[in-house]
């Protein structure tokens, strides 16, 4: 893959930290609501599956990663940092070809493949899934979610960028 797509999937992962962001945000200001511990949890499970599918993609031990471990708030940020900025090496990395079939199994033990390059959309889109459903939770709770799609990050990074 050339530098310019290697670039944009590094964008992608950019944008799915910012989204987990914005939402770890409103969580700790947030006073307590119905849904606030499940909205803290598929939050955590974003982490866990781009955890696990790191290992996975680097054959090592995921065993020890529950997709569903919970992340103190007050952690979730620097959690979801760590974790963003191993898939932004790797994918930077110009000796990991993005092309690579990755063989895996998964939670049922069944054997699956697909190219690596692949697998980082999955994961940002995965994320985006568990995003939506966290703001249908804080709307039903009369919160309104802060914009998440993808647009806004674009245009934030170029106001930012002065463009």
């Amino acid at each position: 893959m050339s530098t310019e797509e290697r670039q944009k999937l590094q964008h992608l992962f950019g944008f799915d930290l910012w989204c987990t962001r914005k939402l770890t945000d409103l969580l700790l200001e947030s006073s307590s609501f119905k849904e606030k511990s499940a909205c803290n949890a598929f939050l955590s499970h974003i982490i866990n599956a781009q955890e696990i599918w790191f290992n996975r993609v680097i054959n090592l031990d995921f065993t020890d990663v529950d997709p569903w471990n919970e992340y103190p708030a007050e952690e979730m940020k620097r959690s979801a940092k760590n974790t963003t900025q191993k898939w932004i090496d790797l994918i930077g990395d110009h000796e990991i070809n993005l092309n690579t079939m990755i063989h895996y199994q998964n939670t049922k033990g069944v054997d699956f493949k697909n190219p690596l390059w692949q697998i980082c959309h999955h994961l940002v889109i995965h994320g985006q899934h568990h995003r939506a459903q966290i703001s249908l939770m804080l709307r039903n709770a009369n919160i309104e979610p802060p914009p998440t799609d993808y647009i806004h990050y674009t245009r934030l990074r170029r106001n930012t960028k002065g463009e």
